[in-house]
């Protein structure tokens, strides 16, 4: 029997021209392991010398204006390093990165401990800026590069908990060496080292998740990347972000000396573990409303700074020590809601192959919050007089924070105007006439009823809103 010729196709041929499904993302935990252990040895290293900062003073005459340049040192390499080096990682890979922060980091520490004078601490201080904005926008992004997508909402968390909880471990871990070991000038920064030293190694295992990209060189040009798709969530988070670091950079600039000369306390383990009341209670805050919406996380953060900064400042006037440890865990609660809200807001949206630049970028804001209003704090203590200075940061802290509560207020007016607006357009749209507008508190005296001439199977029944359309043009509609 004919029939018609069957074609012959050829399965090789069919394959290729078959479309290729994309590879599966596969997570890896190993590499996210090694970058949050790297992203927190970082913060942790940041923080150990300022329960020393006051033994500086002592055992070399440092002034409070050499102890605020120390601490401004650490700033000037952070932002220098940022602003050139911040998307870096995004061209040539996350791994050289990390390790070159990393190294940076053991070497700043061992500077430290065999430090004799003003000039090494300055030294170490710009190695440890470097070493923080060479990491912590590239060690943030590999958390987001190592994890699926639908795990990235919980990593921005981790972002936003993780340093804070380590740079108050970190002090805490010194103050307690300095307090209770031999050599307190050496053994926190050696304490630290050895494990800088190995996660420098781990990190040479780490697997790159992106492709290199060209633009390596042109990268290094001093810039702030803030991509097109967060632009406006990261201005809005700015108020935030800068009232959240700016009372941190009054913790961990000043802190140990408002301690020990305006609050008494004398122990270092004490005056650290005011800091971690501060950055650990800021953690936990971050954990605690990952499930909240990041706007209402970055206004009640806004709303707690204003309350902690305004205890702050009456612990200083009475000279409390108990009240500065309870205002503490307040401005610590603004300062997690205010940094996380801000952090997750502009998380949300952010382009994979811009990560490691824009991270830097709110990294670069919140640390010239942290360390700018120091600077100044530190120039005018001489003249103005420790307790006034305190006053005076609180009162700066106060209007970031009303700023930032402003700027949350003016994007929900705008958001509310826009909807307002397509609501009513989409409305329009889709408005058809109706002949019989009837309202509902008249429903029952102008309800249209059937004469006899009606079948009322053709209209419904009393009370509703009966088109004449629908009823036929015999028919007749009478109202009592």
């Amino acid at each position: 029997m004919k029939g018609r010729p069957v074609a012959q196709h050829d399965s090789a041929t069919e394959t290729n021209n078959r479309p290729q499904a994309a590879p599966a993302y596969t997570a890896d935990r190993r590499g996210f392991i090694i970058a949050a252990v790297g992203l927190a040895l970082l913060a942790a290293h940041s923080g150990v010398p300022s329960p020393l900062f006051p033994l500086y003073a002592e055992q070399w005459g440092l002034t409070p204006l050499m102890i605020s340049s120390v601490f401004a040192a650490y700033i000037l390499g952070l932002v220098i390093t940022l602003l050139t080096t911040g998307a870096l990682s995004d061209h040539i890979g996350r791994r050289p990165v990390a390790v070159v922060a990393l190294l940076c980091a053991a070497a700043s520490m061992f500077v430290m401990a065999m430090a004799d004078g003003f000039s090494h601490l300055v030294i170490a201080r710009i190695l440890q800026g470097v070493a923080s904005g060479l990491g912590f926008g590239t060690l943030g992004a590999a958390l987001l590069d190592y994890s699926p997508a639908w795990k990235h909402a919980k990593v921005a968390m981790i972002n936003g908990a993780l340093p804070p909880a380590s740079l108050g471990l970190g002090a805490v871990l010194s103050g307690v060496l300095v307090q209770y070991f031999p050599r307190p000038f050496q053994t926190p920064y050696l304490v630290i080292l050895i494990p800088l030293l190995l996660a420098c190694l781990a990190a040479c295992a780490l697997k790159e998740k992106h492709p290199r990209r060209p633009g390596a060189l042109r990268s290094l040009v001093p810039s702030l990347m803030i991509p097109q798709e967060v632009r406006e969530r990261f201005f809005v988070a700015v108020g935030a972000l800068c009232a959240s670091w700016a009372l941190v950079g009054l913790y961990l600039g000043i802190g140990p000396t408002v301690s020990k000369t305006l609050l008494h306390i004398q122990s270092p383990a004490m005056g650290a573990l005011a800091i971690f009341a501060l950055t650990g209670t800021g953690a936990l805050t971050g954990l605690l409303t990952f499930r909240i919406a990041a706007e209402k996380v970055m206004a009640a953060g806004a709303v707690a700074l204003v309350l902690g900064v305004g205890a702050i400042a009456a612990a200083v006037a009475l000279e409390s020590a108990w009240l500065f440890f309870v205002a503490s865990v307040i401005g610590g609660v603004g300062f997690g809601a205010g940094f996380q809200g801000g952090l997750r807001s502009v998380f949300e949206l952010l382009p994979p192959r811009q990560r490691g630049g824009t991270l830097s970028s709110v990294y670069l804001v919140s640390y010239m919050a942290f360390g700018v209003p120091t600077l100044v704090a530190g120039l005018m203590i001489p003249g103005s007089g420790l307790q006034n200075v305190v006053f005076g940061y609180s009162i700066l802290v106060v209007l970031l924070a009303i700023a930032a509560i402003l700027l949350l207020l003016r994007t929900r007016s705008k958001r509310r105007r826009e909807t307002r607006a397509a609501l009513v357009g989409h409305r329009l749209r889709h408005w058809t006439p109706n002949p019989w507008p009837i309202r509902r508190k008249f429903r029952h005296a102008w309800a249209p009823k059937l004469t006899p001439t009606h079948d009322s199977r053709q209209v419904r029944g009393a009370g509703s809103r009966t088109s004449v359309r629908a009823c036929p043009p015999a028919h007749r509609l009478e109202f009592s």
